[in-house]
């Protein structure tokens, strides 16, 4: 079966949509079958991707409203480098539409459903089920946490709204002690590391301090790379391999896989110019 991982941070800001879109696509280059599902209504994991939204495909508010078969819903992504990454986009171009799929949101167990019928009809072929939601609590990201396996959370170093993760980890466990007990928090990203500085540093303490083992090893720093490939709409790893942007979420993909019944990626080589790379990943240990 799938894994089905949630990026969440009710706090805007953060790198939530930059990780879904990183994350996935490094899962990808790493031979794992992926599915991105963008289920925020902005739009900005398919857009980063390359899908502009408009009326010629299904998406999200078919998912919601089950007007398609659900894998109708499911495109391959323009970039042909990724042929192991699909996606669920995100096609909510009106206010009306908009307004329509919150209401439909309200039933929350239907993305859930919805996935596990997607899952039965590809023949259990994704490995990974990567979800973007919005920066909220509403109904999209709790119908999200409904149908995941575990969440994601991306922190920004230098800046921790405390209140706002409190809400998002009682949230979780509400839903776990209710109506999805395998739901767990994967853990915590930090993003927006730069090396050197004391903000950075004491960022990096105080999340360690606060959150323990839940901190990924991984950091993400800042780097021009990542929003050069925003603007290509590409994934970074795609824009410039050697980029620390790119070592990074490549190294989150490794990670997450070795927690995953000791998985090992496999790269591409034709993707992949230095391989050794992806192997001196920035750390907690080697960042500060």
């Amino acid at each position: 079966m799938s894994k089905i991982i949630v990026i969440s941070n009710p706090k805007g800001g953060v790198g939530k949509t930059t990780t879904a879109i990183n994350l996935a696509a490094s899962l990808a280059i790493a031979e794992k079958k992926v599915l991105l599902v963008d289920a925020d209504p902005q739009g900005a994991a398919s857009a980063g991707l390359g899908f502009e939204q408009q009326n010629s495909y299904a998406g999200i508010f078919e998912v919601f409203s089950g007007s398609f078969v659900s894998v109708e819903t499911v495109h391959p992504v323009p970039e042909k480098q990724l042929a192991n990454l699909e996606i669920i986009p995100a096609n909510i171009f009106t206010n009306e539409r908009e307004v329509r799929l919150m209401e439909m949101a309200k039933n929350r167990i239907r993305l859930k459903l919805k996935l596990e019928e997607i899952q039965r009809r590809s023949q259990n072929k994704y490995d990974y089920i990567i979800i973007d939601t919005p920066p909220s609590l509403n109904d999209l990201t709790l119908a999200s946490l409904y149908a995941a396996n575990s969440v994601i959370v991306p922190l920004q170093c230098g800046y921790f709204a405390l209140k706002v993760m409190d809400r998002l980890f009682s949230t979780i466990e509400r839903i776990k002690s209710s109506v999805n007990p395998s739901l767990h928090v994967e853990g915590i990203l930090l993003n927006f590391y730069e090396k050197g500085t004391k903000a950075s540093r004491l960022s990096v303490e105080e999340a360690r301090r606060l959150y323990s083992d839940l901190i990924f090893k991984t950091i993400v720093p800042k780097n021009t790379a990542i929003g050069y490939s925003a603007f290509m709409k590409k994934p970074v790893a795609l824009v410039d391999i050697t980029a620390s942007g790119a070592i990074a979420y490549l190294a989150l993909a490794e990670e997450l896989m070795s927690r995953h019944q000791g998985e090992k990626p496999t790269l591409e080589l034709e993707i992949i110019k230095d391989i050794q790379i992806v192997e001196n990943f920035p750390s907690l240990e080697t960042a500060i």
